[in-house]
C-alpha cells in the first residue's frame, strides 16, 4: 500500500521568505551594522520555516546556510572585512558554511544515530530486550530490572529516548502484562502493567542523563559549555560521575 504525502500549503512556503524580506526592508536599528541586520532577517525567516515546516527542518536549515553563503557580501561580512587586502569573500563564505560539519559533536550525534538505525533494522535491540525478559522475567521485580538493564544497554548507542523507550522497549513490555492477567483501564492494571510502564519511564529518564550519547541535547549542551567556558567534557568524564547516582536511582525505581 502506498500513500501520497499531502503537499504543504503555498502560504507556508512563502511565509518564511516574506518574513525575511519584510524584516530586511525595515530600517536598520541604530548601532547595528546593516549586514548584521540582514543576517538577522534571514535567521528569522529560518525560524519561521522551522515553526511552520513547509519543508523538513534539516532542509530549512540548509537553505538558510546556503542563502547566507551566496549573499555573504551583504549579510555575512562587514565593509571593513571586504576592503581588507587579500580577503576572498567566496572562500571565507564557503569556510563558514561548512564549518559546522567539522564539529566533532555533530559527527558524534550522527554516529550515534547510525548505531540506533542499525539497532532498529537488525532487530538487535528487540532481541536484547526479549533475552533479558526471558532470563529475568520470573518475578515482577526482576522483570522491572530487566527493563532497566535493557534500556541501559541501548542508551549509549541511541541518542533519542523516544526511539529507545517507545520504539524498542515499549513494544516488548506492552505484551507482557496481559500474560499475567493485567489489562489497561482495568483494576488489574496495578498487578503488573502500571509497574512496568512506570519503571520504563523512570529508567529512560535516568539513562538519558547517564550517558552523553543517550540524548542528543546532552551533546549540544556540552558543545555550548565548551564554547562558553572552555571546559571540555568527553564521553568518559561526562558519564562516569553519573554512574554513582544512576545506580541509586535504578535501585529506588522499583518503589
Amino acid at each position: 500500500m502506498t500513500t501520497n504525502a499531502q503537499p504543504s500549503p503555498r502560504w507556508k512556503l512563502l511565509a518564511p521568505l516574506a518574513v525575511a524580506i519584510i524584516v530586511a526592508l525595515i530600517p536598520t536599528p541604530p548601532g547595528l551594522a546593516p549586514h548584521a541586520w540582514y543576517f538577522f532577517a534571514i535567521f528569522l525567516g529560518c525560524v519561521v520555516g522551522l515553526i511552520l515546516e513547509p519543508l523538513p527542518g534539516a532542509v530549512v536549515g540548509l537553505v538558510g546556510v546556503t542563502l547566507v553563503a551566496l549573499l555573504s557580501r551583504w549579510v555575512l561580512f562587514s565593509p571593513e572585512q571586504l576592503a581588507t587586502d587579500g580577503f576572498n569573500a567566496a572562500n571565507q563564505a564557503f569556510s563558514w558554511a561548512v564549518s559546522g560539519f567539522t564539529n566533532s559533536t555533530v559527527w558524534l550525534i550522527f554516529g550515534a544515530f547510525m548505531f540506533a538505525l542499525g539497532y532498529e533494522k537488525t532487530g538487535l535491540g528487540r532481541r536484547i530486550s526479549l533475552w533479558l525478559v526471558k532470563a529475568m522475567g520470573k518475578r515482577t521485580l526482576t522483570l522491572g530490572y530487566a527493563v532497566m538493564i535493557a534500556d541501559g544497554i541501548l542508551a549509549p548507542f541511541t541518542p533519542s529516548n523516544t526511539a529507545r523507550s517507545a520504539g524498542t522497549i515499549y513494544p516488548v513490555i506492552r505484551n507482557l502484562p496481559p500474560l499475567y492477567d493485567s489489562h489497561p483501564n482495568d483494576p488489574s492494571m496495578k498487578r503488573m502493567g502500571s509497574f512496568l510502564m512506570w519503571t520504563a519511564l523512570a529508567s529512560t529518564c535516568v539513562t538519558s542523563s547517564l550517558f552523553l550519547t543517550a540524548l542528543a541535547p546532552n551533546l549540544l549542551a556540552i558543545a555550548l559549555t565548551e564554547s562558553t567556558t572552555g571546559i571540555r567534557i568527553n564521553w568518559g568524564s561526562g558519564s562516569w560521575p553519573s554512574c554513582r547516582w544512576a545506580f541509586c536511582c535504578f535501585y529506588w525505581c522499583r518503589y
